[in-house]
């Protein structure tokens, strides 16, 4: 389960531990929306969201909102992720005495969300989350009662009704663990870095979509409207290759006893969702719904938030020495199969030679075999001819005529000869 969604238990038990039985009915609490932002679907078959995350790598996550109406204490998160991912939120508030700030949290590894009477600074050691870096007005302090963790604010932060804020975050390699760091943007004022977070566990897949949502998170104002608008996320990689999840899944809830998630709307406006809460019963609603807002037509410019976010991690970040080891490790292995494909090709070269000088070689006997076999068998015909036809020869009948006075005599014989007292005839 999300964390987003664990702190509605965290919220149950703290209430139920520190208020009257009858407080869930007196202290109503407006519908919570939660907004899940994915990458487009369906993915491939046999690929999970880590493992899609796992091959992208995203170094940033950004995602503007608008602040529309607000009442009594209101969250309006920005950015945030848990549950196997880098495990953070943050966004803006709005106090019931019309004081207003950002907040950027993040969680001790292994911290369970929905755990109401953890106390804060009470994770083992090992597990803790602690500071790197933080703004001039960021002021931190651990967390609990919802998990344990730390957390950052800067108070005073004057966002307007109307005005788009930004949230920028990141995600950095450190050694064995990583640093998780936050930058807003509000309305036309410049960027202002808040925090960089060291966390003592790995996140190689980089940062999800990362959810948005609205909260109410005190209660007893739960008739006034809070409303936003909320637009896709944007995700970067560390080549600077961005892309827009628009696909949104979208989950209302509402911890006050068992009243049913029923004043609220949300819808599509272009490339925003416009989220409303605190309003009358709709007659639809949906608890779960699925929604796809239209592409930006332009990526944001984000150059200035990435590098208040470069700077602050200059000293703990590990992402330049691991890029020249992987470099340098992939150099050596072009290198390498590079001069094992020259020696293969060397090799097949030679026994290509060898193979076609041997070849030739056979050819050249089995040749002058030949020759040999017909040289032999023709000058066996010759002689076989030749004593076939001495033997002919030798066997051929001749007709002679022989004369004795006015005698003749013809004989024919292999070697007629005349007898005696006859002449031969010539």
């Amino acid at each position: 389960m999300k964390k987003c969604k664990s702190i509605f238990i965290a919220l149950v038990i703290l209430f139920s531990i520190f208020q009257p039985a009858s407080y869930a009915q007196d202290n109503l609490f407006t519908d919570r929306l939660d907004i899940f932002f994915d990458p487009d679907f369906p993915l491939p078959p046999g690929q999970t969201l880590l493992s899609y995350y796992q091959g992208k790598e995203y170094r940033y996550v950004y995602r503007e909102i608008i602040p529309k109406e607000v009442g009594g204490h209101t969250y309006f998160a920005i950015l945030g992720s848990n549950g196997g991912y880098p495990d953070f939120y943050g966004g803006i508030q709005y106090f019931k005495d019309g004081t207003k700030a950002a907040i950027f949290s993040a969680w001790d590894v292994g911290s369970e969300g929905s755990c109401g009477t953890c106390l804060p600074g009470t994770a083992a050691p090992e597990k803790q989350v602690s500071v790197w870096a933080k703004g001039n007005r960021t002021v931190t302090r651990p967390f609990g009662y919802e998990g344990t963790g730390m957390n950052s604010m800067i108070y005073g932060f004057d966002w307007k009704l109307g005005q788009k804020v930004g949230m920028l975050a990141s995600i950095e390699p450190a050694g064995s663990g990583s640093l998780i760091s936050a930058a807003f943007k509000n309305g036309n004022d410049p960027w202002e870095f808040m925090t960089s977070f060291y966390v003592p566990t790995r996140y190689d897949m980089g940062m999800p979509g990362n959810y948005s949502f609205l909260e109410d998170w005190t209660g007893g104002d739960d008739k006034v409207p809070r409303s936003y608008l909320v637009g896709p996320s944007y995700l970067e990689d560390e080549d600077g290759k961005g892309t827009f999840f628009t696909n949104a899944y979208v989950y209302a809830s509402n911890i006050s006893g068992t009243k049913i998630p029923n004043k609220h709307s949300v819808k599509v406006d272009g490339a925003w969702l416009d989220v409303r809460s605190g309003i009358d019963i709709q007659t639809q609603y949906s608890v779960e719904s699925r929604l796809k807002v239209n592409t930006p037509t332009s990526f944001p410019d984000v150059s200035e938030g990435k590098a208040l976010l470069e700077k602050a991690v200059v000293g703990k970040s590990t992402r330049n020495q691991e890029k020249l080891i992987r470099i340098e490790a992939e150099a050596k292995a072009k290198a390498d199969a590079e001069a094992k494909a020259a020696i293969d090709r060397a090799i097949a070269e030679a026994n290509a030679k060898a193979e076609a000088d041997a070849k030739a070689k056979i050819e050249a006997t089995q040749k002058a075999i030949a020759e040999a076999e017909a040289k032999v068998a023709a000058e066996l015909k010759a002689k076989q001819e030749a004593e076939t036809k001495a033997k002919a020869a030798a066997t051929k009948k001749t007709t002679i005529t022989c004369l004795k006075g006015k005698l003749t005599k013809k004989l024919t014989a292999v070697k007629p000869k005349c007898p005696s007292g006859y002449k031969l005839k010539k």
